[in-house]
């Protein structure tokens, strides 16, 4: 393969040192590129020189991750390539909340890649991970940003065409810093602010002002979703009525007169003004929606829907009420060991397709991180592919993201896709958007509150064949995974590895005792020393992986949901080898019945299991 010959430029240096493979400061194809006012980029070549029109930085880097993908077809030739975005504000949010900070050397490898996928906006979500001067207990302990990190990321961004702003909270979703007592008196109840308190104005403008301060732009995402609860706190006044929909509508008119004193373009999620979520899903009233201000950009998340005709209605209804929304769509990489992108694959696609039939200008993808991040971010390459398409093409070509997959992530797309499969119990979709692998992985060896729902529901699948299958595949690509991801699918051969022991482990145990086959229990019984080991391999697996993208603070809740199951299992042995040698009569963590707690298994969700069978739970 004939290298690019690129310009000494800082960014380009960048792109020299990440792919030697495709660019080059030495002897190359030579590359002329040149800004004109036309949208999007063009890039011709009759086989040797390379020429590049563009109009944003964001669209050269674009070019450039296009002619990787095509480099990786064929060596030379005539290359003809035009591409108009039908997005023109293609934005990526990264939640680094939920335990998970990524380090800012990583972070700016993360931005490179969306770069040559031709992102141009990436914020941080971060409820209380950014440094506020005066207040040390924001983020303590929990790996927060000083405002240094975030400069000298948003200043590498800016250079490949990307601009950074902030995603903060500024109602709900703030437990992080009410738990702490020095907070108590801003608080309605553990997650949202008291808006019959006017002192927790002078704080949230101290929260706006800090998340801006590092950042080299006016905009900043206010956030405001999920705000439930809202006025039924301490701000709950006895017999007198409460509508949290006003107390809303007040509140962001406040928040937003604090942004216009600062010189801010806000935005704001839209769910609680469109009413699609809290506790009676009450849209704004005619009256409110008019009172609601007009200067804040409503961003229409919706991450579920497998079908069209709600994107629509919902799109509609903020025009009706004089919002252009921005649509977000999802990654799916929340409560899962892995990212999901079978469900992504059947969900972010309509909306784009929806909002680019309307003529939507504005997309954003989140990234959440909720019960502690377990998925690594770079599980998540195949999604992002899939939703820059989206934003950049009127539809997304399966050749093309393969081929652009491999060339950003320096594997196949296919080796990313397989280990979804540990999540999804046959016959069960995706559209479930369940994690058998978290609820099995989690689940305690003995009470098996996941796992006997195989019983409860008399589910007649072989999970041990399909776990072990899964392993198998992993095991068989491993020696063909490049170095950079070596420990990325480390940790998931590790994951499968203790699955395919792990998911039957209960049941086997259970049945075994019901049916007094002593037998059968001590076979039993010596399988759980190996189990225990490849837990422990799992940890370090994963300790691997998270110290690589990510800061040290939140890890220890994996070390504890790892722990902890290593101990159980210590326990479990014991237990058994107690009734074995009749120092007690019966195993009483297996005598409870097996009922039907979730919904007809497999396609049980985890919602309540979360709740009490993880040990540690993280919002």
């Amino acid at each position: 393969m004939q290298k690019i010959k690129l310009e000494k430029s800082e960014a380009f240096s960048v792109l020299v040192k990440e792919y030697p493979k495709y660019f080059t400061h030495g002897e190359g194809r030579f590359l002329v590129a040149g800004k004109w006012d036309a949208e999007g980029f063009s890039v011709f070549s009759f086989g040797e020189d390379i020429s590049i029109m563009y109009k944003e930085e964001s669209d050269l880097f674009r070019a450039l991750g296009q002619l990787m993908a095509e480099m990786r077809k064929r060596d030379g030739g005539e290359i003809k390539i035009r591409q108009v975005p039908p997005m023109n504000f293609r934005s990526v949010m990264i939640d680094v909340s939920r335990n998970a900070v990524i380090k800012p050397e990583y972070l700016k490898k993360i931005l490179l890649k969306l770069s040559l996928l031709g992102i141009n906006y990436v914020c941080l979500y971060t409820e209380d991970t950014y440094e506020v001067t005066g207040h040390p207990l924001i983020g303590y302990n929990r790996g927060r940003y000083s405002k240094a990190e975030i400069r000298d990321v948003s200043v590498f961004a800016k250079k490949i065409g990307i601009t950074m702003f902030p995603c903060i909270q500024t109602l709900g979703h703030l437990e992080q810093i009410l738990k702490f007592p020095a907070y108590y008196r801003f608080k309605d109840n553990d997650k949202v602010l008291n808006v019959k308190n006017p002192k927790i104005y002078a704080f949230v403008e101290q929260l706006i002002k800090n998340a801006t301060e590092p950042y080299d732009t006016d905009l900043i995402h206010i956030g405001m979703d999920e705000t439930h609860g809202l006025g039924l706190g301490k701000a709950f006044e006895h017999g007198k009525p409460v509508d949290p929909r006003k107390l809303y509508q007040a509140h962001t008119a406040k928040v937003i007169n604090i942004c216009r004193k600062l010189n801010l373009k806000p935005m704001m999620w839209g769910d609680m003004v469109l009413g699609m979520s809290g506790e009676n899903r009450r849209s704004m009233s005619k009256a409110q929606w008019k009172l609601m201000p007009k200067d804040v950009e409503m961003v229409y998340w919706d991450y579920y829907r497998e079908e069209k005709k709600t994107y629509e209605k919902n799109i509609k209804t903020y025009r009706k009420f004089g919002y252009e929304p921005m649509i977000a769509a999802a990654v799916w990489n929340w409560h899962a060991l892995w990212g999901r992108y079978g469900k992504t694959e059947k969900t972010l696609p309509l909306l784009m397709e929806v909002s680019k039939k309307y003529g939507i200008k504005r997309a954003m993808t989140t990234m959440w991180g909720d019960d502690g991040s377990e998925a690594p971010f770079d599980s998540n390459w195949p999604a992002l592919v899939l939703y820059a398409e989206h934003c950049y093409c009127a539809a997304a070509k399966p050749g093309i993201m393969r081929e652009l997959v491999k060339a950003v992530t320096g594997d196949d797309r296919e080796k990313y896709l397989l280990p979804n499969a540990l999540m999804n119990i046959p016959p069960a979709g995706y559209s479930y958007a369940s994690d058998s692998a978290k609820g099995f992985l989690f689940d305690d060896p003995m009470f098996g509150v996941y796992a006997s729902q195989v019983l409860a529901w008399k589910f007649k699948g072989n999970i041990k064949a399909h776990y072990e299958k899964i392993y198998k595949n992993i095991k068989a690509f491993m020696p063909g995974v490049s170095k950079e991801n070596k420990l990325l699918f480390s940790y998931v051969l590790a994951l499968a590895g203790v699955l395919r022991v792990k998911a039957g482990f209960r049941n086997e145990l259970y049945l075994a005792y019901k049916k007094g086959n002593r037998k059968a229990l001590r076979k039993l019984l010596k399988v759980l020393p190996a189990l225990k080991k490849d837990y422990e391999t799992l940890c370090k697996a994963h300790r691997a992986i998270w110290l690589l993208e990510r800061k040290p603070q939140g890890l220890e809740v994996l070390d504890m949901r790892y722990g902890a199951q290593q101990k159980r299992l210590e326990i479990t042995a014991e237990r058994i080898k107690a009734y074995l040698a009749g120092k007690i009569e019966k195993i009483e963590e297996l005598e409870e019945k097996p009922e039907k707690i979730f919904e007809k298994f497999p396609y049980s969700s985890l919602p309540l299991y979360r709740n009490y069978a993880v040990l540690t739970t993280v919002n």
